[in-house]
């Protein structure tokens, strides 16, 4: 199934591993399974952002008792902030990313999911351990579009401009003790390191001590500094939000 690649980072022992995006035929067919794409001038569900794609796939992993959700580029879309999307990265606890592999990968959904790709719109599903995300990956930490997308309840400056949230809401709805985990982010660098530095999301991860509180309340205090010319303050009330605009997670969007 040539639309299902896994992360780069995932150390766990499964038949498809993506590598970088290069368009090297033979590492294509080493990530991808023998199931050529078929391309269409026709286009994508939802005007082209093909929403209903990922959504019929974390249903098929929700029904076998694979808890999941969108990450990535994909979640900071559904929380405002301004990306173009080319992937769909959907999270899965670390120990059973090889089990929603084969599922996907197995019938009837091999074939069911052979996705037309239209031309020029690329739909890839990478599976991300959670481990790699630093998420619990259980329904309890999802919320869900008005379209049935999960995503993670709560990058942290991308969230903040793009829902404009206060100093206070931080501190009544997010755990700001102590400092962010950096024994995670070595052990997450240490595994990039072994894939040659090649990341399906970010640059290697930041290895410094900060306290949580003072991180939050620093970007927070610092969204109209974050305008530029490109962004007219008579226009933006952040760097991502439109003055007057809605949540852009409570209404039906195409994009997710």
């Amino acid at each position: 199934m040539s639309w299902l690649k896994l992360h780069p980072l995932s150390s766990l022992d499964t038949a498809s591993q993506a590598g970088s995006d290069s368009d090297d035929k033979t590492n294509e067919s080493r990530d991808c399974s023998d199931t050529e794409s078929t391309y269409s001038n026709e286009c994508a569900s939802n005007r082209g952002y093909g929403t209903d794609d990922p959504l019929a796939v974390t249903r098929v992993l929700e029904q076998h008792g694979i808890p999941c959700c969108l990450v990535g580029i994909a979640a900071l879309v559904f929380y405002g902030a301004g990306r173009v999307r080319d992937d769909w990265e959907i999270c899965v606890p670390t120990e059973l990313v090889g089990q929603a592999a084969e599922l996907l990968q197995s019938e009837p959904y091999a074939t069911q999911y052979h996705l037309v790709k239209p031309r020029g719109i690329n739909h890839y599903f990478f599976l991300v351990p959670s481990i790699d995300m630093h998420i619990d990956c259980d329904p309890s930490n999802f919320t869900r579009s008005p379209r049935g997308l999960p995503y993670p309840k709560l990058d942290l400056c991308d969230v903040i401009d793009g829902t404009n949230v206060s100093e206070e809401w931080g501190e009544n709805n997010l755990d700001l003790e102590g400092t962010n985990d950096v024994e995670w982010a070595k052990e997450k660098n240490r595994r990039g390191e072994g894939f040659g530095g090649k990341w399906a999301h970010s640059l290697f991860a930041w290895e410094g001590r900060r306290n949580k509180r003072e991180m939050w309340q620093s970007l927070v205090r610092t969204k109209e500094d974050r305008l530029d010319w490109t962004k007219p303050k008579d226009v933006f009330i952040t760097h991502h939000r439109v003055i007057g605009a809605p949540d852009p997670w409570a209404e039906l969007s195409d994009m997710s």
